[in-house]
């Protein structure tokens, strides 16, 4: 079959002009599309994992807190008090303080039948809790967190109205006597409130929401959404223990939810029904230490958005590119052809016979004439391209070669040799020009050929390895400490073709590391022989230590600094308000000197602490540290 140049050239000018697009919407644009919703997943991941550990580590701090007030040795008669003894008031002041200092709802302790002896909220003094879980608990003898729940006495709400059945919770712990008995119980009663302010604090997205859920699927926090749910009835006051996380087409829990309360963490990346019934992206992280889930969500329009975005965008440009290509094809073709076709008719008439003196001349003015001209254009234009790209080529190694830092390619394999090396490079390794290190095995230059055959190793399986140090020798034998990066290429099949990568000699910088690190070591054993303590920490009143030396490790009863570091500093004084009046001074003076306070050791015996301490503060004057010095000032 007859197909004319004309048109075969059209066809093949409208084929390649387009495949390269085609590949693209074929093949690229679904990998990136995918791509970009793996990370989309891998974000909200993070993100949900944040605030699980954020509930986690905050729950963790509130038994902490009714700890320490247990800890506390004027707590332990406070369950005999009566509200006419003078320690009755003082106790009561100082579970006011706690209060108030740490934002909860109230506190209390009762006896050890149950019965509430002293409360911030006086209504509360008598009640009966033998059958509230959170003493029954702590009565067994460990801390406790409750879950939340409807309160049974009027609180506070979030509209400044007392309400009964507002949403609260409770963690508790036994309180002791100095035989180790329990005696009674120390109650906190924690406003939940703060749990759902933690998860709406980070906001991703127009439709990003993290919550929380118990063990029956109902919402234990607020939904960002809290009025829109208002507004379409799923919700009267409040989500936290109104609302039931479950699929509106199915009245079941919602996929994300029955996961996360079955004890399972994970995601979707799919999509399910929410309970508003938009599909969404989930993660979900069940926290069972108090039995709550944590479940972060988005719209799946909005999470594949930008995925979605990119398809459209691609039949878009495939479209809008397909027309004038093909316009083009079809005018270039006729333009290119026929030239071509009226060459042929010459030629037939010259195989005609008709006038056999005819002779083909390309030099002649026709149209033979041009498309020649136009072949010897476009010589001429390859040509200047070429010289073009040759000087460019040698402008690139020009600058390759004054690079300070060494560049080089090698062969695969352990005993893979020198395929090329740029001039700082082959100076490195003590060779007067790169042609001389050609041809010589890598392998050479290693001290431990151990070290060759990590690299091989490690690039094989990884395919790069940023930062690797090695001891290495020059041509003269002289030693050297060497920093590459080094990547493995591969050709299209996954097979090792090269090795490439940049070094330098950093054995100045590894001499300055080791007197440095010396030097760090000698300052250490200078601080451990003072004999007085000397500590950072954290400031505010729950700094923890960050250093202290061994004397001070000493002075508060440790047998080394390292069971000091993270301990709050608060938990050495008998009185926690001296800690928080030198605090006070330190952040208007910004140094304290001769400070003298009542504190206890690890083994809880008391002693006189004298401390000097100033505040560090970093270059906008935001406090980062405090740093001092205390001795034991009991015998003096």
């Amino acid at each position: 079959m007859f197909i004319s140049i004309q048109n075969r050239i059209i066809f093949l000018l409208i084929v390649f002009t387009l495949l390269p697009f085609v590949i693209l919407k074929i093949i690229a644009f679904p990998k990136v599309e995918r791509d970009v919703e793996e990370l989309q997943i891998r974000h909200l991941s993070s993100a949900g994992h944040k605030q699980a550990t954020l509930v986690s580590n905050w729950m963790r701090e509130r038994m902490t807190d009714v700890l320490v007030i247990a800890d506390n040795p004027y707590m332990i008669n406070s369950v005999h008090h009566t509200w006419k003894d003078e320690e009755y008031a003082e106790t009561l002041r100082y579970l006011e303080l706690i209060v108030v200092e740490y934002g909860y709802m109230g506190a209390f302790v009762c006896d050890d039948k149950g019965l509430v002896t002293i409360a911030t909220i006086k209504e509360s003094v008598g009640r009966d809790l033998s059958n509230k879980d959170y003493f029954k608990k702590a009565l067994r003898g460990y801390p406790f967190a409750s879950s939340i729940m409807p309160s049974e006495v009027p609180l506070v709400n979030e509209f400044d109205e007392k309400e009964i059945g507002v949403p609260t919770m409770f963690v508790s712990t036994p309180l002791k006597n100095k035989a180790n008995d329990i005696i009674g119980v120390i109650v906190l009663r924690v406003h939940a409130g703060t749990l759902s302010n933690m998860m709406n604090s980070l906001k991703f997205g127009k439709t990003g929401e993290s919550y929380l859920v118990n063990e029956e699927g109902y919402m234990i926090s607020e939904s960002r959404f809290a009025e829109r749910l208002k507004k379409n009835g799923l919700v009267k006051k409040r989500c936290s223990l109104e609302l039931k996380v479950t699929d509106p087409a199915t009245g079941e829990l919602t996929y994300g939810a029955a996961q996360c309360v079955s004890g399972k963490n994970g995601f979707s990346g799919s999509g399910y029904s929410d309970y508003s019934g938009i599909t969404v992206l989930g993660v979900w992280h069940w926290l069972p230490e108090f039995k709550w889930g944590v479940i972060t969500e988005i719209d799946m329009d909005e999470g594949y958005g930008l995925a979605h975005n990119l398809h459209f965008i691609a039949n878009a440009i495939l479209f809008v590119i397909a027309f004038p290509v093909i316009l083009a094809a079809y005018l270039m073709g006729r333009k290119l052809s026929n030239p071509i076709l009226r060459l042929r008719a010459v030629a037939e008439k010259m195989a005609s016979g008709e006038d056999l003196s005819q002779r083909i001349e390309v030099k002649q003015n026709d149209e033979i004439g041009d498309l020649a001209k136009a072949f010897n254009t476009m010589i001429s234009s390859l040509d200047a391209n070429k010289r073009e790209l040759s000087a460019s080529e040698q402008r690139y190694k020009r600058r390759i070669h004054s690079l300070m830092e060494g560049i080089y390619e090698c062969e695969p394999g352990v005993d893979g040799v020198f395929t090329w090396i740029n001039k700082a490079g082959a100076e490195i390794l003590g060779y007067k020009s790169p042609e001389d290190v050609l041809g010589t095995k890598v392998a050479d230059i290693y001290i431990d050929q151990e070290d060759r055959k990590r690299l091989v190793e490690r690039l094989e399986k990884d395919g790069v390895w940023m930062g690797f140090v090695s001891h290495c020798k020059k041509r003269s034998g002289e030693q050297f400490y060497m920093e590459r990066t080094s990547n493995m290429v591969r050709d299209e099949h996954g097979k090792p073709t090269l090795i490439f990568g940049v070094f330098r000699d950093i054995t100045e910088r590894k001499k300055l590391e080791d007197e440095l690190h010396e030097s760090e070591k000698q300052h250490k054993a200078l601080l451990n022989s003072i004999s007085d303590g000397v500590y950072q920490c954290k400031p505010g009143i729950d700094g923890v230590y960050t250093y202290v030396n061994l004397a001070g490790a000493e002075i508060l009863g440790y047998n080394s600094p390292t069971e000091v570091i993270g301990t709050r500093v608060v938990d050495i004084y008998v009185n926690s308000q001296d800690r928080y009046e030198l605090i006070k001074t330190l952040e208007k003076e910004g140094v304290c000197r001769d400070y003298t306070a009542f504190c206890k050791k690890k083994n809880g015996e008391r002693f006189i602490y004298e401390v000097s301490c100033s505040l560090v503060r970093d270059e906008s004057g935001k406090p980062v540290m405090i740093e001092g010095i205390f001795r034991d000032m009991t015998d003096q």
